[in-house]
């Protein structure tokens, strides 16, 4: 992390990684977080933790672009994550869509979130697995620094503790296989209602 203590903006913070094409991501982070509302230090938080805001990032999983979508994750999204505008956007949709699956998980959404994000909804069901603490715990970090020097933007996103497997809200005695099939069922919903939005727009 770059050793501003002083208040920025966050083009300005962006810019200590990626100056060339600061502004536009900058610009873009904000037009999507309004757009999905989504806190935009949290969405550049992602952003930051998983490329440190550099499009041609590309992960030894294949995952692309500022936002590290993966090419299938890409396409379901209608992003091209090649270009700088789409990336961004596709990460705050697919973000957006992760906070919707995990509504009910209350207090605890943005970390099911978060684990959905890195390891795939489909291995966040019942319990945040543990092997995606490090990485909610970093974005959450980032988050902190950011709001801390960050000056122009508004921020709300609430950091909640991370639920451990035995203290999880959502495993009092719900059907694993049953429970799962549920939220990917939603995911599907979720996805065809952001497809038919975007096509009467």
């Amino acid at each position: 992390m770059p050793g501003l203590v002083s208040a920025t903006t966050l083009e300005n913070y962006i810019a200590t990684y990626n100056p060339q094409q600061a502004s536009q991501i900058s610009y873009n982070i904000i037009r999507v977080s309004n757009k999905y509302q989504l806190d935009p230090l949290l969405v550049s938080s992602i952003y930051s933790i998983e490329s440190k805001y550099n499009n041609n990032a590309v992960s030894s999983a294949g995952a692309l672009g500022i936002a590290q979508l993966l090419p299938g994750t890409a396409m379901e999204m209608g992003s091209d994550p090649y270009s700088i505008e789409s990336n961004i956007e596709g990460g705050a949709k697919y973000f957006r869509m992760m906070v919707d699956l995990h509504a009910n998980k209350g207090d605890e959404k943005y970390n099911y979130a978060l684990a959905s994000y890195n390891a795939g909804p489909g291995n966040v069901v019942d319990s945040i697995p543990s092997y995606t603490y490090g990485y909610i715990q970093d974005v959450n970090d980032e988050y902190l620094h950011q709001k801390s020097i960050i000056t122009d933007i508004s921020s709300t996103y609430s950091i909640k503790p991370i639920v451990g497997n035995n203290n999880s809200i959502e495993t009092n005695s719900i059907n694993s296989a049953t429970d799962k099939q549920r939220l990917l069922a939603k995911l599907q919903l979720l996805k065809k209602l952001y497809e038919l939005k975007a096509n009467m727009h």
